[in-house]
């Protein structure tokens, strides 16, 4: 049985130890060159006059909760298919490919199962964003991809946290939440090293 030093002990350290992703985790896959190429000139065929999205890659993991340990992004090769064309977003204005892919699905379970990652969306959906603001666009008449799509290159990010948002006053640093402290953290740390450049040009 731990002694209530011990205990006072643990939890110190919970709190003191370092937050890898105070404002969330946002893991992608990259298209490979040739998938990507083949991508951007379908776009540029079919989608002419419209806002292109230049950043293709395809969305695994897209959570809000903090995470306290540092992921290394797995190195693999995924393939898939066109499923169907889309309208994401509150607007619905989003064009994206939903693609069929057991191998990104199974990579999202997998980091899902080993990371206890939250997410907004009710199910998993592999796709890749097209087109922002679209206008005047019949989906049916989209001609459907016919090549393959493949992936490498995960990429393991922290979430944007005031994304979106004109400033931070939203954002509740000091309510005693996993998230509060999280952010509390994060605001103490890029304080400290404000501080530490403005001395830094003093002595200059």
């Amino acid at each position: 049985m731990k002694t209530f030093k011990e205990y006072i002990s643990e939890e110190e350290n919970k709190d003191e130890q370092e937050i890898h992703y105070p404002g969330g985790v946002y893991i992608s896959v990259k298209l490979s060159e040739e998938t990507e190429e083949l991508v951007k000139e379908y776009q540029n065929k079919y989608l002419k006059g419209q806002d292109i999205n230049e950043e293709l890659h395809c969305t695994l993991i897209y959570s809000k909760k903090p995470h306290v340990d540092e992921i290394e992004p797995a190195e693999y090769t995924a393939v898939g298919t066109f499923k169907e064309f889309n309208l994401f977003g509150e607007n619905k204005d989003t064009l994206v490919v939903e693609i069929n892919s057991q191998d990104l699905l199974r990579r999202n379970e997998e980091l899902v199962k080993e990371h206890k990652f939250i997410s907004d969306f009710d199910e998993y959906k592999s796709h890749v964003t097209l087109s922002y603001g679209i206008t005047d666009i019949d989906l049916n008449s989209l001609p459907p991809i016919e090549f393959a799509f493949k992936f490498q290159d995960e990429t393991v990010e922290q979430l944007d946290i005031n994304w979106g948002s004109d400033d931070d006053e939203n954002y509740d640093d000091g309510d005693g939440t996993f998230v509060g402290k999280a952010l509390k953290q994060m605001k103490n740390k890029s304080d400290k090293e404000k501080d530490e450049d403005e001395k830094s040009t003093q002595k200059d």
